[in-house]
């Protein structure tokens, strides 16, 4: 009787832990997005607010429609540098405002750490990597990983994969691999989700994947010949 009672007590418990760890793997990245956009946002106002309640028409106003205003200044803003960095004197003028920050000691660290992992999901990284790629790495019989990133030619003429293999959970950094076809494993998985589960550690992945023929080599990475 006690046996039968501890198994089902196991059982239950089995059950809550399994349906609390669904529920937080669903709901935790939710509270995380919020939580920053929180932040950028209120960040954002709190530069644009004391702007507005010096404008004398909008002193007279409540404090929740002054945040909203301010919310949609912010909004406009972030649009407004968006535009200015797709032309080339916008590009020049944020090209020199990041060497000044680079120079800053302490905003030197914070700068470029963010900046790096926002370059890893922008659009332009993600068109650098071809495919999803395994690889034997670090040793043979272990899989890692890794992103085509294009070809190059050996010595001897020989088509090489040139293969990123990021580190987990920053996938900034990592190793540059240059193996024969042979040696490169090409998948299904697409490059977000492999990015996905390098910065997840392995927490947000595939149930399964399949492999594929790997694409020919682009004749822009084949020497011309005369």
């Amino acid at each position: 009787m006690r046996n039968a009672r501890k198994r089902a007590e196991a059982r239950i418990g089995g059950h809550l832990k399994a349906r609390m760890i669904s529920g937080l793997l669903v709901l935790l990245p939710l509270v995380i997005t919020l939580f920053i956009l929180k932040l950028v946002f209120a960040a954002l106002t709190a530069f644009v607010l004391p702007v507005l309640k010096e404008i004398p028409v909008l002193k007279e106003l409540s404090g929740g429609i002054l945040v909203f205003i301010a919310t949609a200044a912010a909004l406009l803003m972030i649009y407004l540098v968006g535009m200015f960095t797709t032309h080339f004197i916008g590009r020049r003028f944020i090209h020199i405002g990041e060497r000044l920050m680079l120079k800053l000691p302490i905003v030197k660290s914070v700068y470029s750490a963010s900046k790096q992992v926002m370059d890893t999901f922008s659009n332009s990284t993600k068109a650098a990597f071809t495919a999803t790629v395994l690889v034997a790495f670090p040793h043979p019989g272990a899989l890692a990983i890794g992103f085509i990133t294009g070809t190059i030619l050996n010595p001897e003429g020989k088509t090489l994969y040139r293969v990123f293999v990021a580190t987990t959970p920053n996938p900034t950094s990592g190793f540059l691999l240059l193996l024969p076809e042979e040696d490169v494993t090409f998948t299904d998985i697409t490059v977000e989700d492999g990015i996905k589960m390098c910065v997840s550690g392995g927490m947000l992945a595939p149930k399964q994947y399949a492999k594929r023929s790997g694409p020919l080599p682009p004749a822009a990475d084949v020497a011309a010949q005369p």
